[in-house]
């Protein structure tokens, strides 16, 4: 759900601008749920919630395919179970766009994504009447689990070979449209290999949780290009035909979703009600969990190589109060106005030792929430212990830019911020 509003808001804007005569396609490359605490063949109910709703604002928002990647699997047998299958598709009709050419069920209980979509484009700058039909097929690389070793299942699905699902399925998809993107979940050799067996494909967008914008290169006759790990760059492929329709070049570019694109209305209220209903099953979660605790269950300061802020302030009287006054000592409260508070791919730069023995959670470890003392310098019980070692130098600003990088703290300027926080 991330970015979504401002990658609606901008889609719309390149629409208006072209005055609806350039034909879009809205693609994702895979991973696009979340198998986060996969465990038991089952998902936590609010891991669930999240799938649900990025699979509703798919459809909502008019994406035309997306690929399947491994990590999708978790929340796709639940998606593809044939029992009550109609009645999800009809509530969820982007499970129909979920595509994979090469991952099958392994038991009759479940049904196959569908290889390929096909999506039919008027070309309004072209000879009047011209369409082009686009086939986006989808291909993933199988989990890896170690060095040089893969699991083939994953959920109940297997995951076939690639590219011997691309020699199966292409020749007849080609037979049906003018042009063939493929959507591919692998690193760059696979795709490359992918483009030099496979001539019917025209592009190949990729994807593997990389953070790169390198320009698109041309492999074979393919163009391919990855897309960005972060839901904080869109991409764009710009696709320019002749006259006759056939491809002149393929360009790509990446568009920093910050503050300068508004938030489109609608997919923010999407957003919002994503988070409440995402929220609110984690603060159930969150009250079950501390009833069951015993006091002894709870992370004591004692039990972590970290100590606390409060603990540092006994000494370092001036340089806490210093904290007090700035942003790092309401880091938290900064995702709860968000409800990002257990996101947990924003925790992290929000706390103290995130799965390093300090912060857990709210309610088990709540006096590690905030960027405090120990974020910064590091653990700091065997500082406390022998006070005469030295202990905490932080190289600026390159120990800031750990968590203050471009694409999460796009206004950051460390000249502007330094003196917030010096001590």
């Amino acid at each position: 759900m991330g970015g979504l509003a401002r990658r609606v808001s901008y889609i719309k804007a390149f629409k208006h601008r072209s005055n609806l005569e350039v034909p879009t396609l809205f693609v994702d490359a895979g991973n696009l749920f979340t198998d986060e605490r996969f465990t038991g063949a089952q998902l936590p109910s609010e891991v669930m919630t999240k799938n649900k709703w990025v699979v509703k604002s798919y459809g909502d928002f008019r994406h035309d395919a997306a690929n399947l990647s491994y990590t999708d699997l978790p929340y796709l047998a639940e998606l593809l179970k044939k029992d009550g299958f109609d009645q999800r598709a009809e509530e969820y009709p982007f499970i129909k766009r979920l595509v994979s050419a090469n991952i099958q069920p392994a038991a009759d209980s479940h049904l196959a994504p569908v290889p390929y979509v096909i999506r039919e484009i008027n070309l309004k700058r072209s000879k009047p009447g011209s369409k082009l039909k686009v086939g986006i097929v989808g291909f993933t690389d199988a989990k890896p689990i170690g060095p040089n070793q893969k699991e083939q299942a994953v959920a109940g699905f297997v995951i076939g070979d690639p590219f011997e699902a691309a020699k199966r399925v292409l020749p007849e998809l080609k037979q049906k449209v003018d042009y063939i993107v493929a959507l591919a979940y692998m690193p760059l050799d696979m795709a490359q290999r992918l483009a030099s067996e496979n001539a019917e494909i025209d592009t190949i967008i990729g994807a593997r949780q990389q953070n790169s914008q390198d320009p698109a290169h041309h492999f074979n006759r393919a163009t391919i290009t990855y897309a960005y790990n972060q839901t904080k760059y869109l991409g764009e492929l710009r696709v320019y035909l002749n006259g006759d329709g056939a491809v002149e070049n393929q360009i790509t570019r990446f568009i920093g979703l910050d503050s300068l694109i508004p938030d489109d209305p609608a997919a923010v209220d999407a957003v919002s009600s994503a988070h409440n209903e995402f929220t609110t099953e984690q603060n159930k979660k969150a009250l079950d969990t501390s009833a069951s605790l015993q006091p002894t269950s709870m992370l004591s300061t004692a039990n972590s190589p970290f100590i606390g802020g409060e603990t540092c302030a006994s000494c370092h009287e001036e340089a806490f109060k210093i904290w007090e006054q700035s942003g790092h000592a309401h880091a938290m409260a900064t995702l709860e106005n968000k409800k990002q508070q257990f996101d947990t791919e924003c925790v992290g730069c929000h706390v103290v030792g995130f799965q390093k023995g300090g912060f857990q959670s709210l309610v088990t470890t709540p006096q590690f929430a905030n960027v405090q003392c120990e974020s910064c310098h590091g653990p700091g019980r065997q500082h406390a212990e022998n006070p005469a070692k030295g202990y905490g130098f932080i190289e600026t600003p390159v120990g800031c830019t750990t968590c203050h990088t471009v694409p999460n703290s796009p206004d950051f300027d460390f000249e502007t911020y330094w003196p917030k926080i010096k001590h």
